[in-house]
């Protein structure tokens, strides 16, 4: 069953496309205002009231596409920034469209002064979205002074002017709302991804770590099964179906790294490393300073299995150590081995043991010495000295 995402803030605002219906809707609830007030103030012929309310729709049709030019800049009229104002862009689209939203407000007052007056608001709203600075300010104080300016008493001036500001507020306002809630889900959707991403990035690390360690240890056993079938039919038969126990574990493994079930612990990941490296002829030697915080030995446990396999995989050594505990106020785990062959590249293995590392503010070092000697140090903050 898909998930339904959780509304942001009551079911207006529940999806992108029920908050634009909020936009469209108090845009039109808005112009239907001077349409109204035209048509009972003593319009009774159906030509010039159809006139009125072609008019109008041309208001709300021309508002509507600087508000949703400011909801989706990239799309619209500011061009690729939402900070770019419309003188600032090549194409004149903008100031085209504010010129036919000014005339379709103010021609129309030449016969209807007071009644269709109160279309101003889209001018005031469309100003403020679409400009910056003085040029905004202009435009949207502008309007409103005028109108009360030439109203005759202070009553009227000054409901004109709480009408004008709140109706352009509630414009501007619903289309900023708007925008955020675009901003809003598409954050949404970038933390969604961001989050299957690092899913998939686990569970590749995982089962990268996993199937090098298991397949190397079947390729072992496999190798001494038919090095001893010969001389030592029981004992290859041992390891034969050790082969089969280690498969299966690995299939329960691998299923339990797809649910993110599957943890490991730096104890049982040494005594199967050394198990391993034993069967391979490579003396091993381990001191661990145990218990460590999970998260840590948890990193430690991974990087222990990897580093056996690399034992395996890249070295002749005939010897290996690995030490864990506390050092310099930091966690560190040590693994030393000899036989050591050239490094080609750091491998899938050291990216993502760094990966786990790094999310402990910690550190990876993969050397090479001289004597070919390969020693791997993690060290994690948070130890007491």
């Amino acid at each position: 069953m898909t998930e339904v995402s959780r509304p942001l803030a009551g079911p207006w605002l529940a999806t992108p496309r029920t908050a634009r219906a909020l936009l469209i809707g108090a845009t039109c609830a808005t112009g239907v205002l001077a349409p109204t007030r035209v048509t009972f103030a003593g319009s009774e012929q159906v030509g010039p009231t159809v006139v009125w309310w072609a008019l109008a729709i041309g208001l709300v049709a021309v508002h509507l596409y600087h508000a949703f030019s400011t909801v989706r800049p990239s799309q619209g009229l500011t061009g690729d920034s939402p900070d770019h104002t419309v003188g600032d862009r090549r194409l004149c689209g903008g100031w085209v469209s504010f010129a036919l939203l000014t005339a379709l407000v103010y021609l129309p007052m030449i016969w209807a002064p007071t009644t269709w007056g109160i279309s101003q608001v889209f001018v005031i709203a469309s100003a403020a979205m679409l400009f910056r600075g003085g040029l905004r300010l202009f435009l949207v104080t502008a309007p409103i002074a005028s109108t009360a300016a030439v109203t005759e008493h202070l009553l009227p001036a000054v409901e004109v002017v709480v009408v004008f500001t709140a109706l352009a507020g509630c414009l501007v306002g619903v289309t900023q709302l708007v925008r955020a809630v675009h901003q809003l889900d598409r954050t949404r959707t970038a933390l969604a991804e961001q989050a299957a991403d690092r899913e998939r990035l686990r569970m590749s690390r995982d089962l990268h770590d996993l199937l090098g360690h298991s397949l190397s240890a079947v390729s072992l056993k496999g190798d001494l099964a038919a090095a001893l079938l010969p001389g030592d039919p029981d004992a290859a038969q041992s390891e034969i179906h050790s082969i089969g126990e280690l498969a299966r574990d690995t299939l329960h493994s691998m299923r339990r790294v797809t649910l993110g079930e599957h943890i490991i612990s730096l104890h049982a990941e040494v005594l199967g490393a050394t198990e391993l490296l034993s069967a391979a002829g490579i003396d091993i030697d381990h001191d661990l300073d145990l218990p460590l915080p999970p998260e840590v030995d948890n990193v430690f446990a991974w990087a222990t299995r990897e580093g056996a396999t690399n034992v395996l995989r890249h070295s002749t050594a005939r010897a290996c150590s690995i030490v864990a505990g506390r050092r310099d106020g930091a966690f560190f785990l040590e693994i030393v081995n000899d036989g050591a062959h050239r490094a080609k590249g750091t491998g899938h293995g050291l990216s993502g043991l760094t990966a786990r590392t790094s999310a402990l503010s910690g550190t990876v070092s993969a050397r090479r010495s001289g004597d070919g000697r390969f020693r791997l140090l993690l060290v994690i903050p948070g130890g007491t000295p």
